[in-house]
């Protein structure tokens, strides 16, 4: 007997990628961002890099999100 998933959910796709590999490629922008504001490289307002920080946790929890749902509920691309 085979066990299947409660529902089979596509992922988005954007420009030909899935949604994920674009949050990914986000979070690593914001990321870069991020770390050169913080060294200073780029001057940039305090609150730019608080924002920015935010940012950084709502992208990460909805790329994370997203990765779990396609490893453990079965969703296909």
């Amino acid at each position: 007997m085979v066990a299947l998933p409660l529902a089979v959910v596509t992922i988005p796709f954007f420009h030909g990628k899935p949604i994920n590999i674009w949050f990914g490629i986000v979070l690593a922008v914001m990321i870069s961002f991020q770390l050169l504001t913080g060294l200073r490289v780029i001057k940039v307002p305090t609150s730019v890099h608080r924002w920015n920080g935010i940012g950084i946790f709502a992208v990460a929890a909805a790329h994370g999100l997203i990765g779990l749902m396609v490893w453990f509920d079965g969703w296909i691309y």
